[in-house]
């Protein structure tokens, strides 16, 4: 239970990250004064990183396994982009 968690915990943060209308004042006040933050909250696999080792936690206790929970996020944020956008491209092809 707690890897689904952690798989849906991962691509809806970073989706609200990166895509949300949610974010858009966070990133327009970050970007004048830490463009490196703003340049990360553009990008699904680097956001996803960040938010996988934020919500590492969630499986593991383990240090160490946190950093592997870095990159499984940077991989899943990447995958939920394409899948949503597939799936988008395909919603839009029909009507």
């Amino acid at each position: 239970m707690n890897l689904i968690l952690f798989i849906l915990s991962v691509i809806g943060l970073t989706h609200i990250v990166v895509d949300a209308e949610i974010g858009a004042p966070i990133h327009k006040w970050i970007e004048p004064r830490c463009p490196v933050v703003a340049r990360i909250m553009d990008c699904h696999q680097c956001a996803g990183f960040w938010c996988g080792l934020v919500l590492g936690p969630v499986v593991s206790w383990n240090p160490l396994f946190w950093i592997a929970c870095g990159f499984a996020g940077s991989f899943l944020a990447q995958l939920g982009y394409w899948t949503l956008d597939a799936l988008e491209a395909y919603a839009k092809s029909s009507t």
